[in-house]
C-alpha cells in the first residue's frame, strides 16, 4: 500500500479554489475539512486564490461555518494535541490577517467594531464624461461628469462617501441594510428610494426622486460609520420626500424648491442635457464648465447679467457656442488652448 498522497499539484489552483467554494456553499464532511486544510497548507498560492474567491464571490458567511465546527473548548485529548479542525480554523482566520485580504480586518476583529465588510469599491469619471454603475444588491449609481464615489457594504449597512461632483442613486430596497450617503458634513439616508446629489465647495444639494429619505448632521455620530452599534438615521430626522429639492448645510437644511420643471432642468444631466430657463450667461457658463476643460471670460457685466434659455447637448460645446451667437447675439472668441471670450455682438 502506498502511503504517498496525491495532492494534484499541476491543477489549476483557481479551478481547484472554486471547487472548494461550491463545497463550502453544501457543507463540508469530516474527510472534507481534513482535505481543505492539507491542499490550504501546500501552498501559499492554494491558500491566496481560495481567500480571494472568498472575497469576490463574498462568501465570507460560508466561510464563517468553518468557526462554529471549530469551536474552542477545553478538551482532554492524548499526548496534549491540540484538536485538528481547531486547529485548521484557526489556520485559515489567521490567514486571512496575514494576507490582508479582509478588506478592513479591525471591523471584524477590533473590540470597539461591530460591521464586518463585505464588499468596498470606487467609482470615478472624468471630465465630460458620465457612467452607469449597478451594484451587487441592484442599486444603480448614475455618476454626472467629474464625480467620485466610495462604495463600502457591509453586514448592516450601505455606505457611500461623495467626495467630488454628483450623482443619482436608484437604492435596491432592503430596511435591514439602510443606504447612506455621506455628502460633505451630511448623512443622506433611505432604504429604497431614488435620490440626486451634488456636492459644492459652498453645500450639498439634494433632489428626491421617489419616496422619502432623511437627512442628519455627520457630527451627530460619536464614531466612525463601519463602527456603528445602530446604523438607522433617527426618524425624527430632517426628511426630504419626492419632488423636493434641499440645500443641506451643517448648520441649517431647509427645502429651497418643488417646482417640477425646475427639477427637471437640474436632473437633464442623466439625458446629457442642460436646460437653462432664464439664468444669467454666468451662471448657465459656470454650468458648462463641469463639463469641459475650457474657462469662460466675459466682455463686460451686461454680457454675464444676459438671460438665456433653452436645451443644449453638455458634449456640444461647439453647438452650445453656435447657438448663443445664433440666438442671443454672444459672440466668442478663443483666447487660449483652454480660454474662451463671450461678449455681446456688436
Amino acid at each position: 500500500m502506498s502511503n504517498i498522497i496525491d495532492i494534484n499539484i499541476n491543477k489549476d489552483p483557481m479551478d481547484e479554489a472554486s471547487l472548494w467554494i461550491t463545497r463550502l456553499d453544501r457543507g463540508l464532511s469530516d474527510e472534507e475539512q481534513v482535505e481543505l486544510r492539507v491542499w490550504l497548507q501546500a501552498s501559499h498560492t492554494h491558500l491566496k486564490t481560495f481567500m480571494q474567491l472568498v472575497k469576490l464571490w463574498d462568501k465570507m458567511e460560508s466561510l464563517s461555518q468553518l468557526s462554529e465546527l471549530f469551536p474552542h473548548k477545553s478538551r482532554h485529548t492524548n499526548n496534549n494535541k491540540t484538536p485538528i479542525f481547531a486547529w485548521a480554523a484557526s489556520f485559515i482566520f489567521a490567514s486571512l490577517i496575514s494576507l490582508g485580504l479582509w478588506l478592513n480586518a479591525d471591523v471584524f476583529f477590533g473590540q470597539d467594531t461591530m460591521q464586518v465588510v463585505q464588499f468596498n469599491s470606487e467609482y470615478e469619471t472624468k471630465v465630460g464624461e458620465q457612467s452607469t454603475f449597478f451594484l451587487q444588491d441592484k442599486t444603480k449609481i448614475k455618476l454626472n461628469t467629474n464625480s467620485f464615489v466610495k462604495v463600502t457594504y457591509t453586514d448592516k449597512q450601505r455606505v457611500f462617501e461623495l467626495l467630488r461632483g454628483e450623482m443619482h442613486v436608484d437604492v435596491a430596497h432592503n430596511k435591514q441594510k439602510p443606504l447612506s450617503v455621506y455628502a460633505g458634513s451630511n448623512i443622506i439616508q433611505a432604504v429604497g428610494t431614488s435620490f440626486n446629489v451634488e456636492l459644492s465647495s459652498e453645500n450639498v444639494e439634494l433632489i428626491v426622486t421617489d419616496g422619502k429619505v432623511l437627512v442628519s448632521d455627520i457630527n451627530t455620530l460619536n464614531v466612525a460609520p463601519l463602527k456603528l452599534k445602530n446604523v438607522h438615521l433617527s426618524p425624527k430626522s430632517f426628511a426630504v420626500s419626492k419632488g423636493q429639492k434641499a440645500k443641506l448645510r451643517s448648520t441649517n437644511t431647509t427645502i429651497i424648491g418643488s417646482d417640477e420643471r425646475k427639477l427637471a432642468s437640474d436632473l437633464a444631466w442623466q439625458q446629457g442635457n442642460l436646460i437653462f430657463r432664464g439664468e444669467s450667461l454666468l451662471e448657465a457658463m459656470q454650468e458648462v464648465s463641469r463639463y469641459t476643460n475650457y474657462q469662460f471670460d466675459f466682455g463686460d457685466e451686461d454680457t454675464k447679467a444676459l438671460q438665456i434659455a433653452g436645451l443644449f447637448k453638455t458634449s456640444d460645446i461647439s453647438g452650445l457656442l453656435a447657438a448663443l451667437e445664433s440666438n442671443f447675439n454672444v459672440v466668442f472668441e478663443k483666447m487660449s488652448k483652454n480660454k474662451i471670450r463671450l461678449s455681446k455682438k456688436p
